[in-house]
């Protein structure tokens, strides 16, 4: 097995986090020295990360010199300035990606894992995730495609060009909870012909294939997230706002594009991925539009609004508890914890986004309960409203159907028959009946 190698700027050994030297069976310190930057090291490393900088080097000349040193190896920058941080621009400016910590601590964690294993199965670099639902059983395709093994680290074949994909083939990806495959990335092009001939006969010419909704969602989440960390007021415009809004919204339509002819099937493609903070964002949007819309609200879309935007104000949350599980925190840790729906509304404010009044109430009260013991207000039964009803069974059922480590993500089924029977037995803080009638739909 490759010994997985990190390199890290600007930063000592007692200042990473232990989930990061957990990855990596080898970690080297180097210091901020261009002319030693411009040395190639003994070897070079499958990671490099780079902390802020001294005032004399810029981030844009990191990238750039060590980009031209190691054009291949990712680059990833680490924030721990809330203030200061502005991902976009360091994306544009060479990195591959940043992160601010300790917020987005899962996100570069979930970033390194993805690398160790392509550090041991470098074939895997050459293609491109895809989603099952963009297939179909029968149809001849003109790509190979392969699938991957997370517990034995191998990536197999799963069917060659020129083969139809089998009815049992398809079964036993639904059995093994697999809803993603792999296309080599010089034949992605075929990938996409193949899927726009689909929409097309389906009566949907210029749709986005499932596949390539992901990558445009996964895009516009970072996008609109990263413009709310910024807190410069000569950033907050007026112009700025309505720029960020109309982001919200091409987001909404992406999450809701098409749901209401195949919810349930939505929403299993959306299941058994691994956390973190954005797509936890954008699966809770999706699953509070799609019940939603299930349980007959007639605003669908600002119940998706809020539930894209319900936990945004977790970035005020004081540095020293922003990645330890709520269950986990002390007394006085948890107080603090309980303002994060109130923080998410005064960033909204700050960023001077008009959303609906069903959206700012949904966003307030989603950690209400319905026997009372919720916050931040401890309402209790019809106070809380409808749409902020919705919105925590999403947010409980994405927590149940996504990979966390050591544990199973349940499936639509478990999740809800989970969910219904601690709340008739034991908590009682979700809505039952409309736990009940979402459970009518998907377990049908």
């Amino acid at each position: 097995m490759k010994n997985f190698q990190i390199t890290i700027y600007g930063s000592t050994q007692a200042e990473i986090h232990p989930d990061i030297k957990r990855i990596a069976e080898s970690i080297d310190y180097q210091t901020y020295d261009i002319e030693q930057m411009l040395e190639p090291l003994p070897r070079t490393p499958d990671v490099i990360l780079c902390y802020p900088p001294n005032d004399e080097i810029s981030s844009l000349e990191l990238a750039q010199t060590l980009r031209s040193v190691y054009p291949e190896t990712p680059l990833f920058f680490i924030a721990q300035d809330k203030k200061t941080f502005d991902k976009k621009r360091l994306i544009k400016n060479g990195f591959t990606q940043a992160f601010l910590l300790p917020w987005e601590k899962s996100d570069l964690v979930r970033a390194m894992n993805n690398e160790a294993i392509c550090s041991m199965l470098p074939e895997l670099r050459d293609y491109k995730a895809i989603k099952v639902a963009d297939l179909q059983p029968g149809v001849v395709l003109d790509f190979a495609l392969k699938v991957y093994l997370p517990r034995s680290n191998k990536l197999l074949h799963f069917s060659h060009e020129g083969d139809p994909i089998s009815d049992e083939k398809f079964e036993k990806l639904k059995e093994s909870n697999l809803n993603t495959l792999f296309v080599k990335k010089d034949e992605v092009e075929k990938f996409r012909a193949y899927t726009a001939k689909v929409l097309k006969d389906l009566m949907k010419p210029g749709a986005l294939s499932e596949t390539d909704k992901q990558d445009k969602l996964e895009t516009c989440v970072r996008d609109l997230i990263s413009d709310m960390f910024i807190e410069d007021n000569k950033e907050n415009t007026f112009s700025a706002s309505q720029s960020l809004l109309s982001e919200v919204k091409e987001i909404i339509e992406i999450l809701v594009e098409d749901s209401n002819k195949d919810i349930s099937g939505k929403v299993s493609n959306l299941i058994n991925q691994e956390q973190n903070f954005y797509l936890h964002l954008s699966n809770v949007s999706t699953y509070a539009g799609l019940f939603a819309m299930v349980l007959g609200l007639p605003n669908a879309p600002e119940v998706a609004l809020a539930g894209l935007l319900h936990d945004i104000g977790k970035i005020n949350l004081p540095p020293e508890i922003a990645d330890i599980p709520e269950a986990e925190l002390n007394p006085t840790a948890k107080e603090a914890f309980k303002k994060h729906p109130e923080f998410s509304i005064d960033i909204i404010k700050l960023r001077r986004i008009m959303l609906p009044d069903a959206a700012i109430k949904a966003i307030l009260q989603h950690h209400e309960a319905v026997n009372g013991t919720g916050y931040p207000k401890g309402l209790s039964g019809p106070k809380i409203c409808k749409e902020a009803r919705v919105l925590a069974i999403a947010n409980a059922f994405d927590n149940l159907t996504s990979i966390h480590p050591g544990k199973y993500a349940l499936t639509p089924r478990q999740a809800l028959l989970h969910l219904l029977d601690e709340n008739m037995t034991k908590s009682m803080e979700l809505d039952l009946d409309m736990l009940k009638k979402l459970k009518d739909l998907f377990i049908k």
